[in-house]
């Protein structure tokens, strides 16, 4: 272990040897001070607990400071910070021929251009922390969803511009999270209730992976749900708001239909249930089972049943009794809910 831990330091000092000097300017002087200005005043990271967000994106902005690109500011600030997820989750998701644009020489030579050939698309991804105090807003979220749910959260996410073509946002396992700012949720008006969704899962994913039916239609539904349930409380939404606004009508109207047809793979995994996982967004191998229903809908049923569920077991067990859901078996959850005997009793 020592010698490899030696080869990979030597590795590392002669890629920044040989990259690690500054870059000579091609622009005009100052062209990115406004930038740099934007993020100058957004902290490294911010912790509330064991949970932490580490915003990347300050150091590849600054990494240009002076028309200079200083490759060692992305190996302190940007790689180090977030090896495990560069290593552990990006370099393995995206596969082995694009792995390389996750390691140090990679991830140099992308932000080495970043600016330069993303630069109307960085500004206006940016142009977002106009109207929001991005500080007060992760610690706000950090700080909300491990009162309100009272877990005490364990993780890390990654906040960053990523390379060309390879967006995510979303959770890499039950320790990890990554926010990539390029990808379309990053908007001024979505981003509260995204990251209050996403980071929700955070909480509940150790606590999921330890239940028997944690991979089967029941654990996926319970768990869109639950996030979803969860930013509903904390934003103080409408149901309409919470979904597709006036659109959230089709799906009320469809309920008992969508639940007839899905909970027939609430206990099935992936080979068995293949069309609940369809209809949840996480596969294609399979034709849908419900109809007629636009295409961002027809991929995230599992929120909204998941969510109506949740909602059901609040209303029988008691105000603040949807908590119940981090400490019962899920399929115990499900049962108590009430909510087979109220599809049930409506026509």
């Amino acid at each position: 272990m020592y010698d490899d831990d030696m080869k990979l330091c030597t590795i590392y000092v002669l890629v920044f040897t040989l990259l690690g000097c500054p870059t000579p300017p091609e622009d005009s002087p100052g062209r990115y001070s406004d930038l740099i200005r934007i993020v100058q005043h957004i902290e490294d990271s911010i912790s509330v607990d064991q949970m932490t967000i580490q915003n990347a994106f300050k150091h590849q902005i600054l990494a240009h400071s002076e028309n200079e690109f200083d490759s060692l500011r992305i190996l302190n600030k940007v790689y180090k910070p977030n090896k495990y997820v560069f290593d552990n989750c990006l370099g393995v998701i995206f596969g082995d021929d694009n792995g390389r644009f996750f390691k140090p020489n990679g991830i140099y030579q992308w932000n080495r251009d970043l600016l330069k050939d993303q630069d109307s698309l960085v500004r206006a991804k940016l142009s977002v922390l106009d109207s929001l105090d991005i500080n007060q807003l992760f610690t706000n979220h950090l700080t909300a969803v491990q009162e309100i749910t009272g877990q005490k959260g364990i993780g890390s996410w990654l906040v960053y511009f990523g390379p060309r073509g390879f967006q995510i946002f979303g959770g890499c396992d039950n320790n990890s999270m990554v926010l990539d700012m390029f990808g379309e949720s990053w908007n001024t008006k979505s981003i509260n209730e995204v990251f209050a969704h996403e980071i929700e899962h955070l909480i509940f994913g150790p606590i999921l992976e330890k239940d028997l039916n944690a991979n089967t239609g029941i654990g996926i539904t319970i768990d869109e749900g639950l996030a979803q349930y969860f930013t509903y409380k904390y934003l103080d939404q409408t149901l309409d708001e919470a979904f597709y606004g006036e659109r959230t009508q089709m799906l009320i109207d469809r309920e008992k239909e969508i639940f007839n047809k899905l909970t027939p793979y609430f206990f099935n995994d992936l080979a068995e249930g293949c069309p609940i996982y369809k209809h949840c967004g996480r596969t294609n191998e399979c034709e849908p089972v419900i109809l007629d229903l636009p295409p961002d809908m027809e991929v995230n049923l599992c929120y909204f049943l998941g969510f109506r569920i949740i909602q059901k077991y609040e209303e029988t067990n008691g105000e603040g009794s949807w908590k119940d859901a981090y400490h019962i078996p899920l399929k115990e959850f499900y049962e108590r809910s009430g909510y087979r005997e109220f599809i049930e009793s409506n026509n």
